[in-house]
């Protein structure tokens, strides 16, 4: 490439990530943190020993710890605010965009590697878990490193990237134990191309990758159990395929009035980009069959976690964005491809039906405030000019108390144990030592001899148990039967009572 072609290729790349900065930055510190990240955030603090006692052999949670611990060593540098430990998905996102606009190029060429990196950069999938302060974004990063990795070796044959294509894969799996759904297919690609030679160097690449792993391996058995024990998840059927489908072209949540036209846009970007494709898979072009592979890799997880569900629920959007990333690499060869495989209008129809699925899909994003989150730094600040000494706060269950008490970490905080072996008892007892927080059996224990309780709750809780027919939650009753209510106020989502004995 010449000076002024490389020239013009920088200022492309910069503007791209200048583009995918912008849209990740709204929010990033002031949307309060949910509880999975205040749990990422206090766990990340207490240092590997710590971590490895709340983990080894099934103990309690069920994440390897890769992510944990490069988030303890960011907030040992950069502090644990909610923007400061929301940067590190942040790096790992713009990271993502990075890698899809280089692998985007090497497919496609300039212009298939600049749709692709925009696709990225403006996707609400993939903003959304670059602001979430989850393992999520370092897993995306990882895997498509993976597949970008064994795409050059089986084009290269250099065996720089075998080991790359190793490491990372040993690196995703230490990120999360479901990387397995995307590697396997992954690691099939030569089975399809019908190289068999390339088939036994991937064999390979995966056992260097497994005894990378092996440390880990014996304790998946453990974790896997306990998540048989106790796992929130339901089965998934259809509703979750045309869900996962939505999610990867828009995400999700979008309010109630923009979802048709959210649902009807992805559906009909979607239908243009695979006709786009097979006509030029039809017409023999090298580029459909590179945005077919990648189907492949966005497909095959799905079809995998949705197949695993059925014996075992454990189907989660979000542990499928590297999967949505191989789709919208498919969808931008396929809407940047000149001479198209399909009609200018219809090209230029699935372009603007993939922007209006983007922009409501970021507008939902920007503008939620509902379940899970809540104002929790509004409530501590409300809190702390009110409890007194002897005042007891107390949490219905864990999901307002982690947050809570990562804002207002010095208040008189308690919170109530899910019921033992339901689908919501996630954080066992040896884990809540770790965070240095532990769970009352009930309300009488947690209270203790107090005269004041500030009670909180989701109404959401109060609204499943009456679905259940069990009528009030069994704390609230209590507090009703002992105490006095003497005000209550709402914090968005939450629900604040005070009792007095």
């Amino acid at each position: 490439m010449t000076g002024p072609g490389r020239a013009g290729s920088a200022v492309a790349a910069a503007s791209l990530m200048a583009v995918a900065l912008i849209a990740r930055l709204p929010g990033l510190g002031g949307r309060p943190l949910w509880y999975d990240e205040a749990f990422s955030a206090i766990f990340a603090s207490r240092g590997l020993p710590a971590m490895l006692k709340a983990t080894v052999g099934g103990a309690g949670e069920v994440h390897p710890l890769l992510y944990y611990l490069l988030l303890g060593w960011w907030q040992s540098w950069f502090g644990a605010a909610p923007a400061a430990v929301r940067s590190l998905s942040l790096f790992f996102g713009l990271g993502l965009v990075a890698l899809g606009y280089g692998m985007g190029r090497r497919m496609f060429g300039p212009r298939g590697g600049m749709a692709a990196g925009l696709a990225l950069a403006l996707s609400p999938f993939q903003v959304h878990y670059a602001q979430e302060a989850r393992m999520y974004s370092l897993l995306a990063f990882l895997l498509l490193a993976a597949a970008w990795a064994l795409w050059e070796a089986l084009h290269e044959k250099g065996w720089r990237f075998w080991v790359g294509f190793a490491l990372l894969g040993a690196a995703a799996q230490y990120t999360h134990n479901l990387a397995a759904l995307f590697l396997l297919p992954l690691g099939l690609t030569p089975l399809l191309m019908g190289r068999w030679r390339a088939f036994r160097r991937v064999l390979l690449a995966g056992a260097a990758a497994l005894l990378l792993y092996a440390p880990w391996l014996a304790h998946v058995g453990a974790q896997w159990a306990m998540i048989r024990r106790s796992y929130w998840i339901g089965k998934p059927g259809l509703v979750e395929l045309v869900r996962t489908l939505l999610v990867f072209v828009s995400g999700l949540p979008v309010p109630r009035w923009a979802l048709p036209a959210e649902l009807f846009a992805a559906l009909l970007a979607t239908v243009i980009a695979l006709l786009a494709i097979w006509q030029g898979l039809r017409m023999g072009r090298e580029g459909a069959r590179r945005a077919g592979w990648l189907l492949y890799l966005a497909a095959s997880p799905v079809a995998l976690m949705f197949l695993v569900s059925q014996l075992q629920p454990v189907y989660l959007d979000r542990a499928m964005l590297p999967a949505g990333a191989a789709f919208l690499l498919a969808v931008a060869w396929a809407f940047s491809e000149r001479p198209a495989p399909v009609s200018q209008l219809m090209l230029w129809t699935g372009r603007l039906a993939l922007g209006l699925a983007f922009i409501l899909g970021l507008v939902g994003f920007y503008g939620y405030r509902g379940f899970p989150y809540a104002p929790y730094q509004a409530l501590d600040s409300f809190l702390r000019a009110r409890v007194r000494q002897g005042d007891v706060i107390l949490h219905s269950n864990k999901l307002t108390a982690l947050p809570a008490t990562y804002y207002g970490p010095h208040l008189p905080q308690r919170y109530l144990a899910d019921p033992a072996g339901s689908g919501s008892d996630t954080l066992a007892p040896v884990t809540q030592q770790v965070l240095g927080f532990m769970a009352d059996e009930s309300a009488p224990e947690a209270v203790a001899g107090s005269s004041v309780v500030w009670f909180i709750q989701f109404p959401r809780e109060v609204e499943e148990y009456r679905r259940l027919g069990l009528g009030e939650h069994p704390a609230r009753a209590w507090l009703d039967a002992e105490f006095i209510p003497v005000g209550s106020w709402a914090f968005d989502e939450l629900r604040l009572t005070k009792y007095v004995r």
